[in-house]
């Protein structure tokens, strides 16, 4: 069988890829369309996808991502072809769990004051700052990353507050709402976390409506898809201080437009897409290709096959 990626990938993966007994095929990302057909069977890669042409790749049978993502994919066509679509659900909880504290702690310790003042060599002692403990946070989305992020902040005794459809009850977090429940507790929390895939559900489930139910003060953290905040609502909130600070991964579109007001919002960290940065990024990055490609060989089970009902 044939494996198709990016000349990237093809570097870091191939040797390996070709041991398992496939024969590896690359494109270059800048030209993925330089063939109309690869004559693949299998297509690994992440966003890159968007770029090339794979509904004219008549032999495809498995797409195994990189990311966790899959909005970027048409869907209902790898649905309508039967292609196995799979994605990297849980390879970069680790890193994306220490971003989620990171974003917290910058927004309560005022880090951006702290680097300025360091820069103008300012000896400027304060004697406030915001704590974790004693708060409550609420993480929209019980997921594997979701979990990672809660057991980091167990330490800093925060009530954990869980979100997911049905209520269902997840470790480790004190209690967990379902959508019935969400307005009705979203004022008792300090630090909301968003956590959620993007599907139709989720689009935009934060918005002007339930930024008016937030208390005031209140900290947005967001490592999982820019869709599920209004982030129109969510400039308008910053700038009437219902949220004191934000810490901001992923936007609407990307990159985020030089003219976006939150480039300029006080207390509003912008990072570009990358809390999955890591040390072993490597490893985790092709975990669950590298697995589902041995399954393939082995008759074997695959990890992360998506549910297209679910979104998934």
């Amino acid at each position: 069988m044939k494996v198709l990626m990016g000349h990237g990938l093809a570097r870091k993966y191939g040797e390996r890829i070709e041991k398992l007994g496939y024969q590896v095929l690359s494109y270059d990302e800048k030209n993925p369309n330089e063939k109309s057909d690869y004559g693949e069977d299998i297509l690994i890669g992440a966003i890159d996808l968007k770029k090339i042409n794979y509904k004219d790749h008549k032999n495809l049978k498995y797409i195994f991502l990189t990311s966790v993502g899959i909005d970027f994919l048409d869907l209902d066509y790898i649905k309508e072809k039967e292609i196995t679509l799979s994605n990297n659900n849980g390879a970069y909880d680790d890193p994306i769990a220490e971003w989620i504290v990171y974003g917290l702690l910058q927004i309560n310790k005022d880090d951006r004051r702290n680097i300025e003042n360091q820069k103008e060599k300012l000896w400027k002692k304060r004697s406030f700052a915001y704590n974790l403990y004693g708060k409550k946070a609420l993480f929209m989305g019980t997921g594997t990353i979701a979990v990672a992020g809660a057991k980091r902040l167990k330490g800093f005794e925060i009530e954990l507050n869980g979100f997911n459809t049905s209520g269902r009850k997840v470790e480790p977090f004190d209690n967990v709402y379902s959508l019935e429940e969400l307005d009705r507790i979203l004022p008792e929390m300090d630090y909301l976390i968003m956590c959620l895939p993007e599907t139709e559900k989720t689009h935009r489930i934060l918005n002007a409506d339930r930024f008016k139910r937030l208390k005031d003060g209140v900290v947005v953290v967001n490592i999982s898809r820019g869709s599920t905040i209004d982030e129109a609502a969510l400039v308008d909130a910053i700038k009437s201080g219902k949220v004191r600070g934000a810490a901001l991964d992923v936007f609407e579109e990307e990159p985020l437009s030089k003219y976006s007001e939150l480039w300029e919002l006080e207390n509003v960290y912008i990072y570009p897409h990358i809390s999955f940065a890591c040390e072993d990024l490597g490893a985790r990055q092709f975990a669950t290709a590298y697995q589902n490609l041995k399954a393939l060989k082995n008759a074997g089970d695959f990890k992360n096959i998506v549910d297209f009902d679910k979104g998934y």
